[in-house]
Order: C-alpha cells, then sequence, then structure tokens
C-alpha cells in the first residue's frame, strides 16, 4: 500500500573543523640588538656633538636673555610714552619665553626624563608643562612682591633669596629622583600579581577572608583597585614635578617685575610674566610631545622583536631616577659661573 507521505531519511553530514596551528616566530635577537645598539649610538653621537657646543650655546643663549631683557626694560619704560609699547612688550615677552625654555634648565630634563620612562598620555605631558611654566610665573610673582612691599629689601638681598628658592627646587629634585628610584625597584621586585582577574579566568581558587567587597552593594567602597591605586602614586609624582620645578621661579619674570616696579608699572610686569610663562609653556609642551612619541615609537617598534619578553622598564626608570639625582647634585653644587642666579 504506498504511503500518503514521501518520508526521506535524514542523512547527517559529519564535518571537520580543522585548526591550523601557526609555531610562533622565533626572535631575531641578532637584528634587535644590532637595532638597540644602532639607536644608542646615534644618541650617543647627538650628545657628543651637544657637550662640545654647549659653551657655545650657553654663552650665546646668556647674551640673547640679557638684550631682551634690555628690550622689555626699555619699553617698560616707553609704556608712560606710548601705550603701544604694551603691545611690543606682550610680543617680546611671548618670545622670550620660548627662547629662554630652549636654554639651560633642569625643567625640560625633569619632564624629559619622567615621560620617556613612564607610561604617561602625551595630554597628562602637556597638562604637566603648562602647569609647570605657571607655578614657576606665580612663583616668581609671589617671591618678588613679598621681597619688595613686605619684606622692602634691595636687588642684592632678592638675589639671596631667589639662590635660596634655586636649591629648594634641586632638593625637589633630588627627591624626585629617589622616588622615581624606589618606584623602579617595588615594580622590578614585584612578583606576578593577579591584579586582572576580568581579563580571563585562572584555574585556581583565591581564599580570601573577608565578606566585603571592592563594589558590595552596600554603598561603601572598601578596596581601592589596581588602577585607582597606579593613579593615585602617578598623580603623586606629576604634583613632586610640578613642585620642584615650579619652585624654581622664572629669572626673566623676575627681572622684569624688577623694572617694572622702578619703572612704576608694576601690574604690567605681572602680566609680561605670565605671557612668558605662555612661551615657555609652548616650548615645554613641544618637547613633552616629543618625548611621549618617541616612547610610543620604541615601544611599537620592540613590541615583535626579541625584547619584547624582558621587562627592562624597571630598569629604566632606576636609570631615571639616577639620572635626576645626579643632575640636582650637580646643580646644588654649581657656582652659577660667577653671576647672579636671576642671570643663569
Amino acid at each position: 500500500m504506498p504511503s500518503m507521505y514521501n518520508f526521506r531519511p535524514i542523512e547527517s553530514e559529519n564535518r571537520v573543523s580543522t585548526v591550523k596551528i601557526v609555531e610562533p616566530r622565533k626572535p631575531n635577537w641578532l637584528k634587535s640588538t644590532v637595532t638597540v645598539v644602532l639607536t644608542l649610538g646615534v644618541i650617543a653621537a647627538i650628545g657628543y656633538v651637544l657637550w662640545l657646543q654647549w659653551p657655545t650655546v650657553l654663552m650665546t643663549s646668556i647674551r640673547w636673555q640679557k638684550q631682551i631683557v634690555n628690550q622689555m626694560s626699555d619699553l617698560l619704560y616707553l609704556t608712560h610714552q606710548n601705550a603701544a609699547s604694551m603691545w611690543s612688550l606682550a610680543q617680546i615677552s611671548f618670545l622670550y619665553g620660548i627662547f629662554h625654555s630652549l636654554g639651560p634648565g633642569h625643567g625640560k630634563v625633569v619632564v624629559s626624563t619622567y615621560l620617556a620612562t613612564h607610561n604617561t598620555k602625551i595630554k597628562i605631558g602637556i597638562y604637566i608643562t603648562i602647569i609647570s611654566a605657571l607655578v614657576q610665573a606665580l612663583t616668581a610673582i609671589v617671591l618678588v612682591s613679598a621681597v619688595l612691599f613686605v619684606i622692602e629689601a634691595s636687588m642684592r638681598q632678592l638675589n639671596g633669596v631667589v639662590n635660596q628658592f634655586f636649591h629648594a627646587s634641586y632638593v625637589g629634585v633630588f627627591l624626585l629622583g629617589m622616588y622615581i628610584v624606589w618606584q623602579g625597584f617595588k615594580q622590578w621586585r614585584k612578583p606576578h600579581a593577579h591584579s586582572h582577574h576580568d581579563a580571563h579566568e585562572h584555574n585556581h581558587d583565591h581564599a580570601h577572608h573577608h565578606h566585603h567587597g571592592a563594589d558590595c552593594g552596600c554603598g561603601h567602597k572598601h578596596i581601592a583597585s589596581a588602577d585607582e591605586l597606579n593613579q593615585a602614586s602617578s598623580f603623586k609624582e606629576y604634583a613632586a614635578m610640578v613642585t620642584s620645578i615650579g619652585l624654581r621661579p622664572c629669572t626673566g619674570a623676575i627681572l622684569v617685575l624688577f623694572f617694572a616696579n622702578l619703572a612704576d608699572v608694576y601690574w604690567l610686569g605681572i602680566l609680561s610674566s605670565f605671557v612668558m610663562a605662555v612661551g615657555t609653556a609652548i616650548t615645554t609642551s613641544s618637547i613633552a610631545l616629543m618625548t611621549v612619541s618617541g616612547r610610543k615609537f620604541v615601544r611599537y617598534y620592540l613590541k615583535d622583536s626579541a625584547y619584547q619578553s624582558i621587562n627592562i622598564w624597571p630598569f629604566l626608570r632606576v636609570f631615571a631616577g639616577l639620572f635626576l639625582i645626579l643632575v640636582a647634585v650637580v646643580l646644588f653644587n654649581q657656582g652659577g659661573f660667577g653671576m647672579s642666579p636671576m642671570l643663569n
């Protein structure tokens, strides 16, 4: 009897999926070593050339700065006769801030050394340089105002106070260097931390004897996350950097404020100081941008090299801290070339 339904057997298809296992590429130690050696060689060559030309660069910078300061002094006196001189004063103050920050100074060394050895974002580096420049100008304004109007001291006494602030700034750099060395040693000695539980699952259990988690729903936060602890540590380092740089008042701002007081236009000297800070911030921010970009380029280039598995950053941080300590000691013991700190 023929069936009214047409049944067909269901055929199961067994599909076998193949997984192609790709062996990891063996690191080319020779190529990586040659690249690192060549890079360090180029840096050493540039440093050697700068070392040979440094006396000429230093004296040229001092001569240009003196000429610009003399022009600003003349413009301060001319503002009584011609209001247009204020615009010329602002322009020269801005240029002075740009070129003065290209000369000798420990602020660029501190910021560049830190940014080159720490995983800091570009915007953070720019913020640090801008705030440091403004703090330097503000320190100069507060210092000169206190000496001239509160203590009513002379130029010689003002020079002595400025020298003390310089030494305090160098002590700040020394302490910052020690802190960075300590952080580098901590990171180097730190064992593998299980602070990345959200990234993957472990095959072993962690014993926890507390009843409250970081977010247990009770409305209170009991445990700071690893990211928050790192941010707190970074914030302390940023504050220490700004303090160590800002304690050294801008020498150009001090001179302009002194001449502005003699010309009876002290308020104009204050404005000129902040304009200088803007020029200084532009130069130092550009240096910070190049430093962070260079660090990212090095990390990107070495990520597939033979040095990928070697965590060299703790050692670099220790080296950076020791370098800042050396810079602080040298600056603290320098003779000042026989000149006033404000002309140094």
